[in-house]
């Protein structure tokens, strides 16, 4: 773990949030304090989004149809911070659930609470069957939870404590077998610890909480990260928006593959030394599988991930790339000589491996998806715009894990289409 010290630049992306219609608050030139709302949901004005940084908004950038894409913010040298009331850890475990929801909307924690289905930001009137703390992750390039909470040990316990007060139900822990092995995670008490094992998705907490409380109509369950959780227990503690993170960053393109302690907002270029070694790579925020849309080198880390992932951009052509063995390719098929020699691929980098084709029920989806559901057939309700159908088969449980679209031989981008009917089925229900 490596203290990566003071950016000088830190960002937020606006339009990340699912389901949220922001309200810009700021504009170019203006000072912000740290924790000062940059933004808020049109809809949901007390849903306000906080500023990882004191100093200057040095800009604000709109993309098509006026939609803000990210917000720059210039790290002053000397920060001040919005300041809230503080409690000892006492008193912080007295308060109702009502005072409770008050401090975090106030604070702009609340955005750090996403629900179940459909992973859109927490309805602050709602009362969830149980809250989900996500401690485990095995995607291809995975971030240590163990490491990410050494020392925060009793901020960890009492944000636990905390969202006990949210829930008529449990509290729970999730970690994978071998895992939680840190004093914050081994120790955590009030709440119900489950331990799984398996290949990807195993420790995408949406997967997780499929097996645990699996989705039926009416019940809504409240997920967020260790992190998050432990930043509940130091804001009650000091009274200011904390912004500390722990960031991993992997992938055979980076530079320096280590875990960082930064803040929220930071980028991938900061961290990667900042002299233009991300040139020609691709910079994703989150899981290469499961993360968010490209970004770039100085964009800055969205506001759930906790890891950047960096490949190369594969924009290279290969000459009669499709008359080769293959001996360093990968494919689910086994169509390539790397499948009988074993031999592990030496690079995996961004290219499709072929055009988009007309799609082929081969059943290769219901093999690589670790939840009860029928991926071609949702994707074709989704397309179709059948709402009905979409539910019978399974888009509330849809993890969107990314493995659908990473195995397609049809290079279809399931994740965008899966999306759109999230977003299609927001609207009828907003309607």
């Amino acid at each position: 773990l490596v203290d990566a010290g003071r950016p000088e630049v830190v960002s937020v992306r606006p339009n990340e949030f699912r389901n949220v219609k922001p309200k810009i608050l700021v504009k170019d030139g203006d000072t912000v304090q740290l924790g000062q709302p940059l933004f808020h949901d049109r809809n949901r004005p007390e849903v306000r989004f906080p500023s990882p940084a004191a100093g200057e908004v040095v800009e604000v950038r709109y993309g098509r149809r006026r939609v803000c894409q990210q917000i720059f913010i210039k790290v002053a040298a000397s920060e001040t911070a919005v300041e809230h009331k503080s409690w000892s850890p006492g008193d912080a475990r007295k308060l109702n659930r009502a005072q409770l929801v008050e401090a975090m909307l106030d604070s702009g924690l609340w955005t750090s609470l996403r629900q179940r289905p459909f992973s859109v930001i927490a309805d602050p009137e709602a009362v969830p069957e149980g809250i989900f703390i996500a401690a485990s992750d095995n995607d291809p390039l995975p971030f240590d939870a163990d490491l990410a909470l050494d020392g925060r040990e009793e901020d960890f316990q009492l944000g636990i404590d905390l969202l006990g007060k949210l829930t008529e139900g449990k509290v729970h822990l999730c970690h994978l077998r071998g895992g939680g092995k840190s004093r914050a995670l081994s120790g955590a008490t009030g709440c119900e610890k489950h331990s799984f094992s398996g290949p990807y998705p195993a420790g995408s907490i949406e997967a997780q909480i499929h097996y645990v409380l699996p989705y039926k109509k009416g019940r809504t369950v409240w997920y967020l990260d260790c992190q998050d959780v432990a930043a509940l227990g130091e804001f009650f503690r000091t009274g200011a928006y904390p912004v500390t993170r722990v960031v991993a960053v992997g992938g055979e393109a980076a530079v320096e593959r280590k875990h960082y302690r930064t803040r929220r907002g930071v980028s991938a270029d900061f961290l990667q030394d900042g002299k233009g070694h991300l040139k020609r790579k691709r910079v994703v925020s989150g899981s290469v599988l499961g993360g968010g849309k490209k970004v770039t080198s100085t964009g800055g880390l969205g506001h759930y991930d906790n890891k950047f992932s960096i490949l190369p951009e594969g924009d290279q052509p290969e000459f009669v790339g499709w008359m080769l063995p293959g001996f360093d390719k990968v494919s689910r098929f086994r169509a390539y000589a790397s499948a009988p020699t074993a031999t592990k691929p030496r690079s995996l980098n961004t290219n499709l491996g072929g055009g988009v084709r007309a799609h082929v029920a081969t059943g290769i989806y219901e093999d690589v998806c670790a939840l009860d559901i029928l991926p071609a057939h949702l994707m074709k309700s989704v397309l179709a715009v059948d709402f009905e159908e979409m539910e019978a088969l399974g888009l509330h449980d849809c993890a969107e894990c990314g493995l659908c679209t990473f195995v397609c031989p049809s290079k279809i981008e399931f994740g965008d289409i899966i999306q759109s009917g999230i977003e299609e089925f927001l609207k009828e229900e907003e309607g």
